[in-house]
């Protein structure tokens, strides 16, 4: 719906008034609030927020600039119409649809031939897939030219100062405070020690002061995100590097928290998070996230202006997947429409998705209304044997209406409801597509949720601060999903994970000792990736201090100032070889 302001809103009244809207309304159950816009060739990214807090964000009484308000049911929206390639559908009632092809699932095969390729790895190496060298120069590399284009010419960053960088921000999200000095504090009840060894405090205000992703000097003036897009790119590029190994795929919406000012900034009423920005994301249904893009807005630029949004969003991200044949694809009522069952099943993907009335191509099924005076658990289904497209419609707690082009009413199933009016548990029928689609449909849920349960909690002036945090966070939820997936003996816990990633990160180069086990009662040993890779280690003596050899336990003076332990000369050679 569109916004007729008479005079200027803030946001504030936007929000009352839509949170004052019947809840029940279809038309209003999911709106954003679009700001209309900076411009992208801004001359600064930043914004005048004080980056040291870490506490919960404020919303602002007012933001500069205009704001249309949009419903993610839009009445108002012309349905296109059915392609031409199509044919006119025709539909017939039915609960057993024919079919001419069906998918085939190759993931066992995909996930053994990554174990015998990667099984071995450790958690870091697993991680360091991801964010690899490549990467941390081309951040360091844009950081440096940002820096020198605004006059800070002794700005330098290696790589290793990067791995600690983002330590820190990791550690941040499972053990952070109010403030973000307090990682330095020398008070008794604050400071993080091996923050303060890895990094000063200035050091690490001037590497986040400088830190960019992209060439300011070639930004495209036409993309929202071009300040992010290299990163972006490469990291799409990164999470598949391994093929697309799942064989049920679903396609969503992420919202990351945002609280500045930018024209892709949304309001998603009755969400976790209602301010931020739009991330549509291809995961699988374990979580693991294949492709990402956030979204610009309505004014974002498309070749295909006859499709509705959620058409082009599906088939942008399943462009990546290579053989249609060995996945099923979930998404729901935003992306779902007649055309869209037909464009897939012209490519040769295998979908499942509840659809809105209006989208379902005319489709003969009984009405809403009669099928609520029907018992609960009772079902209508139909096919259009032209396009090999299925519709059915539940009756549950509300009535729901799925489409698919592969699946079917049977078998039918159990589920279990409470009813209200006998006031206990009973068990209706459901059809089989439901029961597939309610149990593979919740992959980008269950990735969001990984990235919010330890979400870095240092914040940045630069208004894309929030977009590169969270896609670090998807690294690590990718990284842990993936080390659990091919080592299920050696799974960990995901605050372990994320715990030991940091550590491992924060010790770069200067590695104490890591309890590999995130916890256990096992003692502490020198991390093995270290201690074992032939590179940089060195004798320092020590004249002040004796401590006990890592390897015989007498006292020497004697360590390597790579591991950080203290060794005997006739012990530094036999403790660094693997036995």
């Amino acid at each position: 719906m569109n916004s007729d302001r008479v005079k200027a809103l803030t946001v504030e009244e936007l929000t009352a008034i839509l949170e004052e809207s019947d809840s029940s309304d279809s038309e209003t159950e999911n709106v954003d609030i679009v700001y209309i816009p900076p411009e992208v060739s801004a001359l600064t990214d930043e914004e005048d927020i004080d980056d040291n807090l870490l506490t919960e964000d404020v919303l602002e009484k007012d933001i500069a600039g205009t704001f249309e308000i949009h419903g993610k049911e839009n009445s108002k929206v012309k349905i296109s119409k059915t392609s031409k390639n199509s044919m006119k559908p025709n539909w017939n009632k039915t609960e057993y649809p024919t079919y001419s092809v069906f998918p085939t699932s190759v993931e066992s095969a995909c996930l053994q031939d990554m174990v015998v390729q990667y099984g071995e790895m450790s958690p870091f190496e697993i991680f360091s897939l991801f964010v690899d060298n490549t990467l941390l120069k081309l951040i360091a590399d844009f950081s440096i030219k940002y820096a020198n284009s605004n006059n800070r010419h002794n700005f330098v960053c290696s790589k290793t100062e990067l791995k600690k960088f983002l330590g820190i921000l990791f550690l941040s999200g499972y053990n952070s405070f109010p403030q973000q000095d307090m990682f330095w504090s020398t008070d008794e009840d604050k400071g993080v020690d091996l923050v303060k060894k890895a990094m000063s405090r200035n050091r690490f205000r001037e590497i986040k002061r400088n830190l960019h992703v992209s060439d300011n000097s070639s930004l495209d003036k036409r993309d929202k995100f071009s300040k992010l897009r290299p990163f972006i790119e490469y990291l799409n590029r990164k999470f598949i590097q391994f093929g697309i190994f799942s064989h049920n795929l679903s396609i969503d919406e992420q919202m990351v928290p945002y609280f500045g000012r930018h024209s892709a900034k949304m309001f998603i009423k009755g969400k976790p998070v209602r301010f931020g920005f739009k991330i549509w994301c291809l995961c699988s249904s374990n979580g693991y996230l294949y492709q990402f893009q956030p979204y610009g807005g309505a004014t974002q630029k498309s070749n295909d202006v006859h499709k509705t949004l959620g058409e082009r969003v599906v088939v942008d991200l399943l462009h990546v997947v290579q053989e249609p044949s060995h996945h099923r694809v979930f998404f729901d009522n935003f992306f779902s429409s007649f055309d869209l069952f037909v464009t897939l099943r012209e490519k040769g993907f295998f979908a499942t998705g509840t659809i809105r009335d209006a989208r379902t191509g005319k489709c003969t099924l009984t009405g809403k209304k009669e099928m609520q005076k029907t018992q609960r658990g009772s079902y209508d289904s139909a096919q259009d044997n032209k396009n090999e497209i299925t519709m059915v419609r539940w009756n549950d707690n509300n009535i729901v209406t799925i489409a698919t082009n592969y699946g079917s009413v049977h078998p039918l199933h159990k589920a279990k409801r409470f009813s209200r009016k006998e006031r206990k548990s009973i068990h209706v029928n459901q059809p089989d597509i439901l029961m597939d689609y309610n149990k593979h449909m919740g992959g980008v849920d269950i990735h969001d949720n990984g990235v919010a349960n330890y979400r870095i909690q240092i914040r940045g002036k630069k208004w894309w601060w929030s977009l590169f945090t969270n896609s670090l966070d998807s690294c690590m939820v990718n990284s842990w999903k993936l080390f659990n997936l091919l080592t299920p003996d050696k799974s960990m816990r995901q605050l372990d994970f994320k715990s030991y990633i940091a550590r491992c990160l924060i010790r770069c180069e200067s590695t104490e000792d890591v309890d590999y086990s995130g916890g256990s009662s096992r003692s502490s040993t020198v991390l093995d990736r270290i201690r074992f890779d032939g590179v940089g280690h060195i004798v320092k003596s020590d004249n002040e201090t004796r401590r006990r050899c890592k390897l015989c336990h007498s006292t020497t003076v004697y360590q390597c100032k790579k591991c950080n332990c203290y060794l005997h000369l006739k012990c530094f050679e036999e403790y660094h070889l693997k036995k």
